[in-house]
């Protein structure tokens, strides 16, 4: 018993001597500094390219050979501040933060830059999602981990970290002073957002709101100009609606489940997600599923709240198979499948469309031997897109589309084959004839269109 009690206590110096237990047991190890040294990896600064004018006294001489901009560099220049959703490379942010960028770079932690395209926003939420160009198979990155929405106490301790001014990965700290304000900026408006005294500057904006687990709960958006201590974040709630949406195969490639457009599932009262109105013939149909059962797990992954549902299949292709268990014991197999042509017309564009004949071109009165399609239907913006497409209010049932970036389109089915290369977030161009039916005149436009 001696030589045992003299073994355990020597066991224990040994550990209070070494450098990480005295690193554990320092007082400056505090639980914010675990939240910071938790959460560093998965904030990121937002950029953009510039270019400057750079002082060469050789200028003029190598200007001769290389053209006038010789002496013109690109420069970084800050925007603002994102969070990593996914280690496949989406980041998260402000739309305000990137609206007017060309093109968007992204810096990581350890120094990487990548480019990034935008998959889709949301402007009256303000928010963003980017997927950076490259492959992150072999060295996925590090994703934010994200608290229950709602799980929130007046008062705790929280962290911002950001791109204040450029000074990268910049930390603050405060409390949380306030949930449910009420905040209006220009067109947006919000009624629940959070309110913290922690430091908010011009390049927080995107970043992300932590607590001292380390956890996401909202991302910073705001200051108010006229105080000080008073800045204003985007609740989680809000952000897991948008991913929510966003997050589904149908907006990264052509593949698709079955959902209708705009709709994802719903927190059951019981555990798991109830399903919305299903796409008859999809492959969630054809899996025997339906409206309003409660799916519990998909692959064994529990289903708790829309993200963990979009998070699960945003990255499938066709071909595809899973497995679902229902609340109520189900097993099925659900094989995702190539989205349809009308369906993927109505996905990227939210139209309708019909093969133009010369019956059709006759009671319209053009006499013109045109080919192409007509509108035959624009689905109604809150059943098409979270984001406000002003191109969709150039076009018009009845309308002519005659080419799709430079190309003639003569069928559904050929424009559906150049969508099939495309995903959400990429801009193409119409040529659409912009019928007057009053007055029987027409007009050749073209219209610069945001995928869906």
């Amino acid at each position: 018993m001696f030589r045992l009690l003299r073994y355990l206590c020597l066991s224990l110096l040994l550990a209070l001597a070494s450098p990480l237990c005295a690193e554990q047991l320092s007082a400056r190890i505090t639980p914010a500094v675990r939240a910071v040294s938790k959460a560093l990896p998965w904030v990121v600064n937002i950029g953009s390219e510039k270019y400057t004018q750079v002082d060469d006294p050789y200028a003029d001489f190598f200007s001769n050979f290389f053209g006038k901009h010789y002496n013109v560099a690109k420069e970084y220049y800050p925007l603002g501040s994102g969070v990593i959703i996914s280690e496949k490379g989406l980041i998260i942010t402000n739309y305000h933060v990137v609206r007017r960028a060309g093109t968007v770079l992204v810096r990581l932690w350890d120094g990487q830059q990548f480019v990034a395209s935008i998959v889709g926003f949301d402007q009256p939420n303000d928010l963003c999602l980017l997927k950076l160009q490259g492959d992150f198979q072999a060295k996925p990155l590090n994703a934010a981990t994200m608290a229950k929405a709602n799980d929130l106490y007046l008062g705790e301790t929280v962290i911002t970290i950001g791109n204040p001014f450029g000074l990268e990965h910049s930390v603050s700290q405060g409390v949380l002073s306030a949930f449910n304000r009420s905040f209006t900026e220009g067109d947006i408006s919000f009624s629940d957002i959070l309110q913290t005294d922690a430091a908010i500057n011009p390049g927080n904006s995107g970043g992300p709101l932590v607590n001292l687990d380390g956890e996401l709960i909202g991302l910073n958006l705001a200051i108010r100009d006229d105080a000080q201590g008073i800045g204003f974040a985007v609740p989680l709630a809000r952000i897991e609606l948008f991913l929510a949406y966003w997050l589904l195969p149908s907006h990264f490639t052509d593949t698709y489940l079955g959902l209708e457009e705009a709709n994802i599932p719903e927190i059951a009262y019981r555990n798991g997600l109830v399903l919305p109105a299903l796409i008859p013939g999809s492959p969630l149909d054809k899996a025997g599923l339906k409206e309003g059962d409660t799916v519990a797990s998909i692959n064994g992954q529990p289903l708790q709240r829309p993200i963990d549902f979009s998070r699960a299949v945003w990255q499938w292709r066709a071909g595809e198979r899973s497995e679902w268990q229902t609340h109520d014991g189900r097993r099925v197999t659900v094989v995702a499948e190539t989205l349809p042509d009308d369906l993927l017309i109505r996905c990227r564009l939210g139209l309708d469309l019909q093969k133009l004949t010369p019956s059709i071109l006759l009671a319209i009165g053009i006499k013109d031997n045109l080919k192409g399609l007509v509108i035959s239907d624009v689905l109604p913006q809150p059943l098409f897109s979270m984001q406000k497409h002003i191109w969709r209010e150039h076009v018009k049932r009845g309308d002519l589309i005659l080419m799709y970036d430079g190309q003639p389109v003569t069928s559904p089915a050929e424009l559906a084959t150049m969508l099939r290369k495309t995903s959400s977030g990429q801009i193409g161009e119409m040529r659409v004839v912009s019928l007057n039916h009053a007055e029987r005149t027409f007009l050749y436009v073209s219209v610069p269109v945001f995928l869906n």
